[in-house]
């Protein structure tokens, strides 16, 4: 396993300090990676009961289950629900959401890759991709809104979140002027921080330490950062292993 995994981390957070604890799970190698750093922090700071594990489903788009050669190999679902389980985090604080819009009769209805091309006329394309930002995070945090409520009420301040990613500075540019930790969203229902508390490890050290890890992960999404769906020939062929 991994020596970056003994490393003290700077950017660590003061983790008593929020109220909930969110790290998104993407079933990746990253996410595996982060989820075990992060529950090391947690668990030494005895917040491990305020963990909230979340994945972003992406409908039809997402790596599904496969069978070769007479082996299963999990979807990104499953595997995101068994990277949360195997850090300790019980089955009942792992939530799995994933984008609505408005539907017949005011019913909410998944926002499908269907839904998407019927509603702009045209396929996802580089520069909009289908599989980013409004279709994962921005659908984890709509997900905090009823809790948040109730837990503001009962605090009598604004909710304090921390979101645990597994970005990693070697994935581009962006990504590597993003900073660890960061102050994302502010106002008076909700704090949310961001930390990432791998940025800085190298893609040698993941590979490393899944050599020895509990958890398995989705293939697709370690040969590539740009292939986070099945939506694969949109990645720059550079990014794609």
């Amino acid at each position: 396993m991994s020596s970056f995994l003994l490393r003290p981390t700077s950017t660590t957070p003061d983790l008593a300090s929020y109220d909930l604890l969110a790290p998104q799970l993407s079933g990746g190698k990253d996410s595996a990676v982060t989820m075990a750093v992060f529950m090391e922090a947690a668990q030494a700071h005895g917040v491990a009961d305020r963990v909230v594990s979340y994945h972003a489903s992406l409908g039809v788009l997402e790596w599904p289950a496969v069978v070769f050669d007479g082996v299963r190999y999990p979807g990104v679902s499953e595997l995101a629900a068994l990277q949360s389980s195997a850090f300790g985090v019980p089955a009942n604080r792992h939530v799995e959401v994933s984008r609505t819009m408005p539907g017949p009769h005011g019913t909410l209805v998944p926002h499908s890759l269907l839904a998407e091309i019927a509603a702009y006329g045209r396929f996802p394309r580089m520069g909009s991709p289908y599989c980013r930002k409004h279709a994962k995070e921005s659908v984890i945090s709509s997900a905090w809104t009823p809790l948040v409520r109730d837990l503001r009420r009962e605090l009598g301040r604004p909710v304090r979140i921390l979101k645990i990613m597994g970005l990693r500075s070697d994935e581009g540019p962006d990504r590597r002027k993003r900073a660890a930790f960061r102050t994302v969203l502010a106002n008076g229902a909700r704090i949310v921080d961001e930390w990432l508390p791998i940025k800085d490890w190298p893609a040698a050290a993941v590979k490393e330490w899944h050599e020895g890890a509990p958890v398995p992960y989705c293939l697709a999404l370690f040969t590539s950062s740009a292939v986070s769906c099945s939506w694969v020939w949109e990645a720059p062929r550079s990014t794609v292993g």
